[in-house]
């Protein structure tokens, strides 16, 4: 999850500097919320996608979501919540290797990962080429082989995404209330 304060000192300078209304005031706020969450998604969504290795950014953009907290007075709360559970193998760029007897490996952007009861075959899901391991020692079933996110991606969000939060967050809220004070004045 990733969360963020803001101060409600800096909201009501900010409205006293441009004269706006309480109304506007929390209906800049709620817009800039939305749209800030919109902003951090497509950036987490691009970036963890080069970070990762990851063929397509759809493998990341399915595991964030949005969550709209509604509360007493108008002053919603959004929180981006990130999945970062293993992703199977065939979602990374890179390589796929047999080799023979020891099992399979992937190579690409996270380094070399052996998989010692893998074997090579194409994907239900995605149709590429995966590694496949199996579950017991009988034939069947088979699952997917995955590869672990989680420490690769907490990094970058940490260090890429939530500085540039509150940079965000105020950008969208001084546009938004720029504007509706100035469509207020120019319709009165």
């Amino acid at each position: 999850m990733l969360d963020f304060d803001i101060e409600a000192d800096d909201l009501e300078r900010l409205a006293d500097e441009l004269g706006a209304m309480p109304r506007e005031v929390r209906a800049s706020y709620n817009r800039a919320l939305t749209r800030t969450a919109a902003t951090l998604r497509k950036l987490s969504s691009k970036g963890l996608q080069s970070h990762l290795g990851l063929a397509r950014a759809a493998a990341v953009r399915r595991r964030l979501k949005t969550l709209r907290i509604k509360r007493q007075g108008g002053m919603n709360e959004v929180r981006l919540w990130y999945g970062l559970n293993d992703l199977p193998v065939s979602e990374f760029k890179g390589r796929i290797v047999d080799d023979g007897s020891r099992g399979a490996a992937h190579l690409g952007g996270l380094g070399r990962s052996s998989f010692p009861q893998g074997f090579t075959a194409k994907s239900r899901f995605s149709r590429r080429r995966t590694i496949l391991e199996r579950v017991r020692a009988s034939r069947l079933p088979v699952r997917e082989a995955q590869l672990p996110i989680k420490e690769r991606a907490d990094v970058f969000v940490e260090d890429e995404i939530f500085w540039k939060l509150n940079d965000i967050f105020w950008r969208h809220f001084r546009t938004d209330l720029e504007r509706r004070v100035n469509y207020l004045r120019a319709a009165a």
